[in-house]
């Protein structure tokens, strides 16, 4: 075996241990505000993209329409998130965060943002361009695969 297959190879494990790791961690981080994975992952969502309708948030998540309507209602019983409105089609219900209840509530994410800070620090600039390149293609890649999974339904 040569040295690149043995690097690919190694990558391919390292990249398996990682999402692992990952999902483990989402799981405690997620035990931490009382709610599920899947409950966080809309969390995230609203957080990153702004406010949602629940079939968006059903067709991100990969889930049923009742299990999104579980989703919301968790989020807004412990306070992270709310139902409202769509100012441009009232017909339309949003699904948003709630600042409030964010900020009364240990932040979990912290610790492991800063680690990660502390490691992209150590890198170049040219190391950092290649890692978001890296990263956006495996989101990309992670995603086409999730969508042809589920569609085996």
């Amino acid at each position: 075996m040569g040295e690149r297959d043995e690097l690919t190879s190694r990558l391919q494990v390292l990249s398996e241990e990682e999402a692992t790791q990952t999902a483990l961690f989402q799981q405690v981080a997620a035990a931490r505000y009382g709610l599920g994975v899947t409950d966080m992952k809309a969390l995230s969502i609203l957080l990153r993209e702004g406010p949602q309708t629940a079939g968006a948030l059903l067709a991100r998540l990969h889930v049923t329409s009742g299990a999104v309507t579980g989703v919301v209602d968790r989020l807004s019983a412990a306070g992270l998130a709310r139902r409202e409105h769509d100012p441009s089609d009232r017909r339309r219900v949003l699904v948003s965060v709630v600042p409030e209840g964010l900020a009364e509530r240990e932040d979990v994410y912290a610790g492991i943002g800063q680690a990660f800070q502390e490691l992209y620090a150590g890198y170049t600039l040219d190391e950092l361009r290649f890692l978001a390149r890296h990263l956006e293609r495996a989101v990309e890649i992670t995603t086409e695969q999730t969508a042809i999974v589920a569609g085996r339904d």
